[in-house]
């Protein structure tokens, strides 16, 4: 797992924002490096139903839910990527699931050995061998800025001023930030500051878990994104998009209190809470921008977000595996780890499969 540090930080850097920022207007954003194939999903898949209504399941179940297509089969589970080491195993179910799986899928392959670089030789200042390590190349290159630009070069100076007044509540070198990406210091203070504070490790996340089990089982792993396109995806985020992290960086208490909030709704599998948490993003920035408390780009920015990034990759995900499932001769057992967001979002997997013609079936 040599590169899984930079596919944390991507998956970290793609995963849902709990800001509501502002951005002039939203942005024409092509994803070329998404296509998906549209054919190849047979018209005879059986009608959809309903997810089946179970007893709740003791421990953590992550929505657990089955799609299957004659003799091919996917068991769909959604993570969050932080937790704690109690939480394992998983439900009985989830775990059986895992025995079942000839392979697993993640939302990037977290098995990647890394490849060519994707930058330019010529271009590329990061100080790595471009035809070794494409994540420790491009990675740097979103982490960092280039030489000679700053926080505060790059940001107007009453977000800057804002920005360091918060960051100064972290117990961090704040001088060792200066060269951080504003979406990359947010993420990395939550990840590596917040998390650890509250017990939580991404050593302990539900993907890591995944991962680990699939070695013990010796199966194959694969990505639903493909490395260097997601890390294209994630490069692709809007300066605007910056600016707008830092200026709703919150201070170090109310990082800690909203984060242990989200986990322990988690934790707790309260799946409503946590849907709604998800979809109230929108509706908020809404109700904002009714009340003159945001502009119209803080509402452009936000429905980018959530249209264009959230509810994409849900779709994207869904696609991806109605072509696992369709696509694949030999009979196999899928297991598919996503984002519980994805599942639970206005837009997502779940429904995205129904409306192509699945059974989505809970096993929770």
């Amino acid at each position: 797992m040599k590169i899984l540090l930079c596919i944390i930080l991507l998956v970290f850097l793609a995963a849902c924002s709990r800001t509501e920022p502002q951005y002039d207007e939203i942005e024409n954003y092509a994803h070329e490096e998404y296509e998906h194939q549209e054919e190849g999903i047979n018209d005879d898949i059986p009608e959809t139903t309903d997810v089946t209504e179970r007893e709740p399941a003791e421990g953590i179940h992550g929505l657990l839910s089955v799609v299957t297509y004659g003799d091919n089969r996917a068991y769909i589970l959604g993570s969050i990527h932080i937790g704690r080491e109690e939480w394992f195993p998983l439900t009985p179910a989830a775990e059986a699931a895992m025995e079942r799986a000839d392979i697993f899928a993640f939302e990037i392959d977290m098995a990647a050995e890394g490849g060519r670089c994707l930058c330019d030789p010529e271009d590329c200042d990061c100080g790595c061998d471009p035809y070794y390590d494409e994540c420790a190349c491009f990675v740097m290159e979103m982490m960092f800025f280039p030489e000679g630009e700053t926080l505060a070069t790059f940001l107007p100076q009453d977000v800057f001023k804002i920005l360091m007044t918060n960051l100064r509540t972290f117990p961090v070198n704040v001088d060792a930030m200066m060269n951080f990406r504003p979406t990359t210091l947010s993420e990395v203070m939550l990840y590596f500051v917040i998390a650890p504070s509250l017990g939580l490790s991404a050593d302990y996340s539900i993907d890591t878990y995944v991962f680990n089990r699939a070695e013990e089982l010796e199966r194959t792993t694969i990505g639903l994104t493909d490395f260097n396109d997601h890390a294209a995806f994630v490069s692709g985020m809007p300066e605007e998009y910056q600016i707008a992290t830092a200026r709703y960086f919150t201070d170090f208490d109310t990082m800690l209190q909203e984060t242990e909030e989200l986990v322990l709704v988690y934790e707790n599998q309260d799946i409503e809470t946590l849907r709604n948490m998800v979809r109230l993003g929108l509706g908020e920035a809404y109700e904002l921008y009714a009340a003159g408390e945001i502009t119209a780009g803080g509402l452009g920015l936000s429905r980018y977000w959530h249209y264009t990034v959230g509810n994409y990759r849900s779709n994207f995900f869904a696609r991806q595996i109605a072509d696992l499932l369709t696509q694949t001769q030999e009979p196999t057992t899928f297991f598919v780890t996503v984002g519980i967001a994805h599942l639970t979002r206005e837009e997502n997997v779940f429904d995205a499969l129904r409306e192509m013609g699945f059974t989505v079936e809970g096993l929770y």
